[in-house]
């Protein structure tokens, strides 16, 4: 009789899996020239989603929350000892991971192999992803998708009105009361050609934004770790995000243009942070105020970040010159700001943010629970409540090694992001795990899955390409509902 080996079935399986995956992603991306009775792979891939879907709440607080347990870890007592038993032997293989003089563990990493070539694959992706709302098959009518498309192009269309002078000031001031200047300036520049229109200019963000991010991300992910391997796979998971999905589904394009540059601010922080030079702290700078100018919610979420940051370092580094650079920085920020505000009429951003605040209500009426599951579930057609998305790196906070400057940076990230999360409302929520670096953490969780399998290169393989190939079906199937709903 013959004998099957447990190896060949895991592959067998997977690999079937796979072939699902592609040919439920191929499914999304011809709609509609498959009859809707047709997509029976999409059908049963939309299942999947579902059936994991009631997963994502719990699985949010473990990503939010294991950082208090790590901090418990690095007390000195018999609770802290036994607790750090349970993570020492998963540490040790992260850290062959992330370990700069190794071999590299993803060398038997098909898709890896030529990094660059595989960003060059992210931004393509990134590319065709933002143009499928507006296939002429999916949206005949040429409809704009997004929330907030009718701000943006409003706006835009208010300053063709005026003289270019008149039209910069308005952007400065009036306009969403001066808080998107950097992305409403190019748009009407653009439009101001007379070669296309506002809704034009509109309709071609995603397809600009999210190979920026894409790009940001390998940027940033490789300057942490000096690893373009590591970067490339970063990178293709920011196309396959929230940032994508949601950023289409609400509009939230200055945001998503923010993230870039939040990424490329963090890279440089980081480069400062090892050889402090004055065209760093330029660089620095001058990235900051583009932030600011792009969207202060998260400008001042990265002020924080990069503060309590510098603050906890400096308890272990000592780095004087770094700390001295921030209060520069901030006061830099602050004073620009404050003029901008004086002489346009904008907001600052405390102004900005308490109409968000008192309208929403900065404390929810709803218990904890429950307003987490209107968040996931209600909020953005329920995008927010993914499971894989949420799942993978709550595996990597388990995994983070605060010692590792780096990993330390995104520690500290989703930390600040948890203190106030569970007394927010909804809406709040939702801004707060847009701007968080979901797709890095997710990438770090599926590598380390990955070197679990080094030895079996076939298996690494597969599930790298799995976990790809689910949330392309992901943002696949998102972005076309945004126009057309196939079942």
């Amino acid at each position: 009789m013959l004998k099957i080996s447990r190896y060949n079935v895991i592959v067998g399986l997977l690999l079937f899996a796979v072939v699902v995956e592609a040919a439920s992603a191929i499914e999304w991306a011809a709609y509609p020239f498959f009859a809707d009775k047709g997509l029976v792979l999409a059908r049963t891939n939309a299942t999947i989603f579902a059936v994991l879907a009631p997963f994502s709440p719990t699985l949010l607080i473990l990503l939010l929350y294991t950082w208090p347990v790590r901090l418990a870890i690095s007390f000195d007592n018999k609770f802290s000892k036994r607790l750090k038993s349970h993570f020492d032997q998963l540490s040790k293989s992260l850290l062959l991971l992330f370990r700069p003089h190794t071999a590299s563990p993803l060398a038997e990493l098909t898709l890896t192999r030529r990094p660059r070539l595989l960003l060059v694959v992210a931004v393509a992706l990134a590319f065709l992803v933002g143009l499928i709302p507006y296939r002429p098959t999916l949206n005949p009518m040429m409809t704009p998708v997004g929330v907030d498309a009718h701000f943006y192009i409003d706006y835009v269309n208010q300053m063709l009105g005026k003289s270019p002078a008149a039209a910069i000031s308005y952007a400065m001031g009036f306009a969403w009361e001066g808080s998107r200047p950097l992305l409403l300036v190019p748009m009407y520049l653009t439009a101001a050609t007379g070669l296309v229109s506002a809704t034009q200019t509109y309709e071609a963000l995603p397809a600009i934004l999210g190979p920026l991010l894409a790009v940001s991300t390998f940027i940033f992910v490789r300057e942490g770790y000096q690893n373009e391997k590591i970067a490339a796979v970063a990178s293709l998971f920011s196309v396959l995000s929230f940032n994508t999905t949601v950023g289409m589904w609400a509009g939230f394009y200055a945001n998503w243009l923010a993230l870039s540059e939040t990424y490329l601010f963090l890279t440089v922080f980081l480069k400062f942070a090892r050889t402090a030079t004055v065209s760093r702290f330029v660089m620095l700078t001058l990235l900051s105020i583009s932030i600011l100018l792009t969207h202060p919610w998260t400008w001042a979420i990265v002020l924080a970040l990069t503060t309590l940051f510098v603050l906890i370092t400096l308890r272990q580094e000592r780095n004087v010159t770094i700390a001295k650079a921030l209060v520069v920085l901030l006061a830099i920020n602050i004073f620009l700001e404050v003029a901008k505000s004086q002489v346009f009429g904008g907001l600052i951003v405390s102004q900005d943010t308490s109409p968000i605040l008192s309208g929403a209500g900065l404390l929810s009426s709803q218990g904890p629970w429950q307003n987490l599951i209107t968040t996931l579930f209600t909020f953005y057609d329920g995008l927010l409540g993914n499971a894989i998305l949420l799942g993978l790196p709550a595996i990597t906070m388990l995994l983070l090694k605060y010692k590792d400057r780096f990993e330390r940076l995104l520690i500290v990230w989703v930390a600040l992001s948890s203190i106030p999360f569970l007394a927010l409302t909804s809406p709040l929520q939702t801004r707060i795990l847009y701007d968080m670096p979901l797709p890095v953490i997710t990438a770090l969780a599926v590598l380390f899955l990955t070197r679990q399998l080094g030895n079996r290169p076939a298996l690494a393989n597969l599930l790298l390409l799995l976990a790809l190939l689910f949330n392309a079906n992901y943002v696949l199937s998102a972005v076309t509902n945004l126009v057309a709903v196939p079942f």
